[in-house]
């Protein structure tokens, strides 16, 4: 009799093997299955923790909720004021986590307008694919302005906040009006600070002529009323004498000319409500038109410490013809600077 396995006894010891090896592999199997499992749920409770952190991010967080108070507002018509220009500032700003509440200037405020937002999960982009400057959300208005709109905010190297709300839909084009800070015609724009703003000062020639002298920083400068620093880190510092206004470089050393903003001035008699001043620049007008040269020009003190200067941007008529700019504000012709006081030694 023959020895040799038959095909139904290589039949049964190879099932017998590969039942053994499932049996050898299914612990493993088991293991990496609970694995898998626990993995997933760590993910899946990951992805909804940070999920719900998402949502629960405040429009503002805590190091900008409290009190502002505005230093510049346009068009505060859009609010009620019959001033345009400088009817807002001197308002006072509330923020909390996402409420934004806006009251007027005065001795008995009035509340003109609150926004209660929602911060936008994602960075939107302009019409040239540019980020939305700042952070974005959805803004439901109540008090002067209401409906749902748009507010974005941020901060600059200066220490202010710059908010821009959409008052009503803009136009695809100009949706973010170049991602710029400014005011225009579908958007309420407010420029804070966290000290109070002093009412607007009475103003007189002789008594101008000694509050101007100093060392003082531009916390804004506008041009086209747009922020001509969109990314929010300019700093520009000026040193005025009784005879002259000259802009200093980083080490506090005098720009040479054409460079920055230069000239002899002259504090002249007020028009109205404002503060006159004529100036002598020496430095470039746009579009290469050359020395500015004469310049009449307005401004306006907001205690001793705030300074702000309307000047024509160019005017390429004969010095003899020029017209003083009539209105405290930036626009297709004229510029406008924000001036802070720097502190003296032993002023804080």
């Amino acid at each position: 009799m023959s020895n040799r396995p038959t095909r139904r006894s290589h039949s049964r010891t190879g099932l017998q093997a590969r039942r053994n090896q499932r049996r050898a592999w299914r612990p493993v199997l088991q293991a990496c299955a609970h694995i898998g499992v626990f993995g997933l749920t760590i993910l899946a409770f990951a992805f909804a923790f940070h999920t719900s952190l998402a949502a629960a991010e405040p429009t503002f967080p805590k190091n900008v909720q409290g009190q502002w108070h505005v230093l510049l507002g346009l068009p505060a018509t859009q609010l009620g004021s019959e001033d345009e220009d400088t009817g807002l500032i001197g308002g006072q700003v509330t923020i909390d986590a996402d409420r934004f509440t806006l009251e007027g200037p005065g001795a008995k405020p009035q509340k003109l307008l609150t926004a209660d937002c929602k911060l936008l999960a994602e960075q939107r982009v302009d019409e040239k694919q540019r980020p939305v400057p700042g952070r974005e959300a959805e803004a439901a208005l109540s008090g002067k302005l209401t409906g749902a709109r748009r507010l974005i905010w941020a901060t600059s190297v200066m220490g202010l906040m710059h908010v821009k709300i959409l008052t009503a839909e803009p136009t695809e084009r100009g949706r973010y009006r170049s991602n710029a800070w400014g005011s225009g015609p579908d958007t309420l724009y407010l420029v804070l600070r966290r000290q109070a703003v002093p009412p607007q000062s009475k103003h007189d020639a002789a008594a101008d002529s000694k509050r101007i002298l100093g060392g003082w920083t531009a916390v804004a400068h506008y041009d086209d009323a747009f922020l001509k620093e969109p990314r929010l880190t300019d700093k520009r510092t000026f040193s005025i004498t009784a005879e002259r206004i000259n802009e200093l470089d980083d080490k506090g050393q005098p720009r040479r000319p054409p460079v920055g903003f230069w000239g002899t001035y002259r504090i002249a008699e007020p028009v109205n409500s404002l503060g006159a001043i004529d100036l002598q620049l020496e430095s470039w007008a746009g579009g290469g038109a050359g020395l500015m040269c004469r310049t009449p020009s307005l401004y306006a003190f907001y205690g001793d410490d705030l300074l702000y200067i309307a000047y024509n941007e160019t005017d390429r008529r004969p010095e003899d013809k020029r017209t003083r700019c009539e209105r405290l504000r930036s626009d297709g012709n004229h510029n406008l600077f924000i001036l802070v006081r720097q502190p003296t030694e032993g002023k804080n």
